[in-house]
């Protein structure tokens, strides 16, 4: 804990307290200001020294008002009610008329901006039709909303157990996107066309119903009966088919203990059995229920379909979602009368739900043909190397996840593996790039990262010089860090995919340069938690605890041939009965083919299989219509 070395009036030290002491940033605002102050070493000092002085220039509101704007004030003051912020505006509204301590004045840009960009996250939810609902997207491919809204849809066990019922999916749409805007100077609203967003197939990632009592027609808008630490929390997560355009904003660790300004985004009914465009209400928080919060009074305007809406503080974070709402008589209107269940104790949950634990199955994946143009290839196998993939894109995965080195023998499909990685990858949100370290003999240290950085489009900050006189320095203290911070910048939230392949290629002869980035930049895996590397073909040892991160490649067999052509899921016996026949036609063609690898040879028994498959089909429907 810092102390002071002077005695600084307790008022200046509580102050003092509230900033972050980044003296380097400070003393920038002094100097923008032409504000003089003591050069103490002691951050304390230096801080309190700095209130002293901007208040004898008559600069004091002045300077608090830059340490807000520099992000300077400690989170803890920020939600303080005598906190440095709320400091601010009281001093700005006792110079004119402003009365409330709850509706703040605000930075009219940038507060418009944040509205605008949570707007795009907020959908409207149907189910059967006809009871409506409103939703956050929390993930690129989970979307929050209401429990008791789908509860007609989940099978709940006393036990704590849900699962959607048979078709349920094609129960619930979701739509982002519907709402009115003012188009090309137009002063009267245009109603957009909503976008439709699918559901997955298992679309219920998360189900917390209501406690028993918010269920009851009798139900108090205040209590938290049968409702403890552990839920019921009343939240859904429902799991998209694809995943959208997602900007994250992490909700505050903690929520003011006084009235706070809250802002909800929502699709009210408008009474006829449709949801209306999105709307826009304020109010405020005036009760937490329970320490921790278990549920939020609030008293933003909100209706039928409001049920599932984001419930927002006065930077657009999701603080709660809307559960409910009493009845009060006019005279108490403006009562907080609406019911929010907080996102902080549940919202650590969403690492896990987003991407469903077993991987999906992918059949073909799609390359660039001799003429340029697409083509597809069949995937034979490979069913290892598409759960690692998959493993390795789970947001919470550990280094060793997150790095796969593929080796093998020539023609066993290494150069296969990016295309593995970018189908899985570029179907849920990521980041990928390849680069074919043959291509990369003549290049240097920082040439090859700038390389790797320019295959994502981003480019790395000016190399300073580091002071260190041998290249594996430079390159443990400075490169390889520098590239693992700029792969982590753009790495967003499901990860940047970094795929090295070549390595096993006689002619590439990848320098010790570039194998010694790739070590130290495997290194840097556990402080670059977005970060994925992919190694095909790679021929030196891994840094102990990576162990497991390799995957020796094996032959295709002929079972591998037998489900590229079958549906997925289909039983072993109806495999095991292809068997034989697949084995002599892998046979020929390794006959007829001498000089081809292990996989080309699977492909070729696997096009022979199908051509016999379709002649079959085709006799039976002859057959058919003979008779």
């Amino acid at each position: 804990m810092v102390t002071s070395t002077v005695n600084w009036d307790p008022d200046v030290l509580a102050l003092a307290a509230s900033v972050k002491p980044d003296i380097p940033r400070i003393r920038n605002l002094l100097d923008q200001l032409g504000i003089r102050t003591a050069d103490y070493e002691d951050p304390c000092d230096y801080v309190a020294s700095a209130f002293v002085n901007a208040a004898g220039q008559g600069k004091a509101l002045a300077f608090q008002a830059e340490l807000v704007k520099a992000e300077l004030v400690a989170e803890a003051a920020e939600m303080a009610t005598n906190g440095l912020e709320h400091q601010i505006l009281s001093r700005i509204g006792s110079l004119q008329t402003f009365t409330s301590s709850v509706y703040s004045p605000t930075d009219a840009r940038v507060a418009a901006r944040r509205m605008l960009l949570a707007s795009d996250l907020v959908c409207r939810i149907d189910v059967d039709g006809d009871q409506q609902g409103t939703g956050i997207l929390v993930a690129p491919t989970l979307v929050a909303t209401a429990a008791h809204l789908v509860g007609t849809l989940v099978d709940a066990s006393p036990t704590g157990g849900s699962s959607p019922l048979p078709g349920s999916s094609k129960r619930v749409s979701v739509t982002f996107g519907d709402m009115a805007d003012l188009l090309e100077d137009s002063d009267q609203p245009t109603l957009l066309k909503g976008t439709p967003a699918p559901l997955a197939a298992s679309w219920l990632a998360f189900y917390s119903p209501p406690a028993v009592n918010e269920l009851s027609n009798t139900f108090e808008i205040d209590s938290t009966d049968g409702i403890g630490a552990e839920g019921p929390w009343d939240i859904a997560i429902l799991r998209l088919a694809h995943p959208r355009p997602f900007r994250t904003v992490k909700p505050p660790r903690r929520l003011p203990r006084q009235p706070f300004q809250v802002h909800v985004l929502h699709h009210p009914s408008d009474g006829a059995g449709k949801g209306l465009p999105l709307l826009w209400s304020i109010g405020r928080v005036d009760r937490r229920l329970g320490d921790p919060p278990l549920r939020l009074l609030h008293s933003a305007n909100t209706s039928g379909g409001s049920s599932g809406a984001p419930v927002f503080d006065s930077q657009f974070r999701v603080i709660g979602i809307h559960q409910a709402g009493g009845v009060l008589p006019p005279a108490v209107q403006d009562a907080a009368n609406n019911r929010a269940v907080p996102v902080t104790p549940w919202v650590s949950q969403l690492a896990g739900l987003e991407l469903p634990d077993a991987a999906p199955v992918v059949a073909t994946v799609e390359i660039a043909g001799p003429q340029g143009s697409p083509i597809n290839r069949t995937v034979i196998g490979r069913h290892v190397t598409i759960s690692r993939i998959w493993r390795g894109m789970k947001v919470e995965a550990p280094a060793r996840d997150r790095l796969l080195a593929v080796l093998g023998d020539p023609g066993l499909g290494l150069r296969f593996t990016k295309h593995l990685v970018h189908a899985l990858v570029t179907q849920f949100g990521g980041t990928y790039a390849a680069i074919d370290v043959a291509n990369c003999q003549g290049d240097d240290v920082d040439s090859f990262s700038a390389k790797v950085a320019g295959a994502f489009a981003a480019g790395l900050p000016p190399r300073q010089p580091s002071g260190l006189t041998t290249r594996q320095r430079d390159t443990r203290n400075q490169t390889a860090p520098d590239l693992a911070k700029r792969l982590q910048r753009i790495a967003r939230h499901t990860g940047a995919w970094l795929v090295l392949e070549g390595f096993e290629s006689p002619s590439a002869n990848a320098s010790p340069i570039v194998i010694d980035l790739v070590r130290q930049l495997i290194l840097e895996l556990p402080s670059a938690p977005g970060v994925r590397l992919v190694l095909a073909g790679w021929r030196e040892s891994l840094p102990s605890g990576f162990e497991s991160s390799v995957e020796y490649l094996e032959e295709p067999t002929a079972d591998d041939v037998s489900r590229s052509l079958l549906p997925p899921g289909s039983p072993d016996d109806l495999v095991g009965q292809q068997r034989p026949l697949v084995q002599t036609l892998l046979a020929a063609s390794k006959t007829e083919l001498p000089n081809a690898g292990p996989y080309e040879i699977a492909e070729d028994a696997r096009a022979k299989l199908a051509r016999m498959l379709a002649a079959a089909m085709a006799m039976h429907a002859a057959e058919g219509i003979g008779t």
